[in-house]
């Protein structure tokens, strides 16, 4: 591993559940190595040897906390528009997507002159995103009887 902890020279990282599983074997490891230093003869060669056992699985999970790992990835949060599209949501949410609806233009109007740092995408139909081009977000236009999986690539093609 690079000492940059950025991954290895083909840009790769360890899952977190390998990580998480190594990390409870060396948990394991620590606490029965000082049970039995602490149950073994002071001063003897056994001792010793959990002494040094307990010191190299110490030493592994601190090896283990620079390991590169995956970043949660934040959900891509969209504004979706109208009532036409607003049957996909439950969809959409179950495709990672962090969903918002907005009855009409009106009311996204509305919510988008509050803030738009809330949203990456609006999504609505052709005619519901005619009004809502002015604040600088990504728009995706969903056609009228578009499933969810077209939709939610539409979405991802407008972010870009």
């Amino acid at each position: 591993m690079p000492a940059d902890g950025k991954g290895d020279a083909e840009g790769r990282v360890v899952p977190a559940t390998f990580i998480h599983d190594l990390n409870n074997l060396l948990t394991a490891i620590h606490g029965y190595s000082t049970l039995l230093a602490a149950d073994l003869p002071a001063g003897g060669q056994e001792q010793d040897f959990a002494a040094r056992i307990l010191a190299a699985a110490e030493e592994a999970r601190q090896l283990v906390a620079r390991v590169p790992r995956k970043r949660p990835i934040s959900p891509l949060r969209v504004l979706l528009v109208g009532g036409a599209p607003a049957h996909l949501a439950g969809a959409l949410e179950t495709l990672g997507l962090e969903v918002t609806l907005a009855a009409t233009a009106r009311e996204a109007q509305g919510a988008l002159k509050a803030s738009t740092s809330d949203w990456d995408v609006v999504a609505g139909t052709a005619e519901t995103l005619s009004s809502l081009g002015g604040h600088g977000l990504p728009l995706a236009a969903v056609p009228a009887g578009a499933d969810a999986v077209t939709v939610d690539a539409l979405i991802r093609a407008a972010r870009g």
